[in-house]
């Protein structure tokens, strides 16, 4: 299994919609190793100037910028990110510019644009093809936007969006971990390049908290997150993997495991019930073990949760969205 590059999280993007619901941290994206943008390749070069004579549009320049930098090592599921200084009004340009490779082979991978989460930027639209990146692949993304069109800017005649920015990026993927939390077993099974991995005894959102339904992505990781929530605020909860926004994780949860390590008697959830604040509760040496194998961009599906259908704003909940939806564009047409 290759080694992953452990790479820091843009911290504003982690630091927003942490409401007091779920298993919520008060940490936001400190101690994250998600991959960010500092060092994708990008050129600032004078957009081309009209010949006609008609009089020149007007330009609003947009920055781009991305999440995954050059080096970094992902899982399957990592949506690949441009956020944008403006939100632009036409995204077809950027689309057809936009060019991808996976192991040196061409793919079809679609753009889908939303409000941007980072209150630093505008917009996000998020990379993916129909299905999750290929294990162990090199990805190039090349995208030579630069003096290109985003459409019209509503209530300015004659202007338009122009990016100022062309963007190469170049990472790879790591081994698919797949996770499937069973609601109705009360485990998580890990499947590694489609072998089983291992099996875990989970407790998944109570009643009046429960844990989204579907495909979530591990956005970050840090060993100790301070989670705050009704009625109770604890700033040492060990071992954590964000998979949501507003603050669902994979944690160790030694409180809701009495007698620990045997987890014996009446008193104990993990593996029997639902009684978390939404967090799916480990026992503490899996939390450990699971930890240390999985890493940003491993995708977790939640069939059979009891919680409402995870949005794409959500999180990285992209693999939520049809294909046939996807295409479309999103917030900004791309078809």
């Amino acid at each position: 299994m290759p080694v992953r590059r452990l790479i820091p999280l843009m911290s504003r993007v982690l630091a927003i919609a942490l409401g007091l619901t779920a298993c919520t941290s008060s940490l936001g994206g400190h101690g994250s190793n998600a991959p960010t943008s500092s060092s994708s390749s990008i050129s600032r070069r004078a957009a081309p100037s009209s010949s006609s004579s008609a009089p020149a549009a007007k330009q609003v320049t947009v920055h781009v910028s991305v999440n995954i930098s050059d080096g970094s090592a992902v899982g399957v599921g990592m949506p690949y990110i441009a956020r944008f200084s403006t939100v632009i009004t036409d995204g077809k340009v950027f689309q057809n510019a936009t060019k991808v490779t996976v192991n040196g082979q061409p793919v079809d991978a679609r753009w889908y644009f939303e409000v941007s989460h980072d209150t630093s930027w505008a917009m996000e639209a998020h990379l993916r093809t129909q299905n999750y990146w290929p294990a162990n692949a090199t990805i190039h993304v090349d995208l030579p936007i630069q003096g290109l069109s985003g459409g019209a800017v509503p209530s300015r005649a004659n202007t338009e969006y122009v990016f100022g920015d062309s963007l190469t990026s170049d990472f790879s993927t790591t081994d698919a971990h797949i996770l499937t939390v069973s609601n109705a077993a009360h485990t998580l099974t890990v499947m590694d390049n489609g072998k089983q991995w291992g099996v875990f005894q989970i407790s998944l959102g109570a009643a009046d908290t429960p844990t989204k339904n579907g495909t979530k992505v591990i956005m970050e990781k840090g060993k100790v997150v301070r989670m705050r929530g009704p009625g109770y605020d604890d700033p040492h909860v060990m071992w954590t993997q964000r998979l949501t926004y507003d603050g669902e994780y994979l944690h160790s949860a030694p409180w809701n495991c009495v007698g620990y390590p045997g987890c014996t008697g009446p008193s104990n959830h993990i593996g029997s019930s639902n009684s978390s604040n939404g967090c799916t509760n480990l026992r503490p040496d899996d939390a450990i073990k699971l930890y240390g194998f999985l890493g940003i961009g491993d995708v977790v599906k939640y069939p059979d949760a009891d919680g409402p259908r995870m949005q794409i704003g959500q999180g990285y909940g992209d693999w939520n969205v049809t294909w046939g939806l996807w295409q479309t564009g999103g917030a900004v047409p791309t078809q």
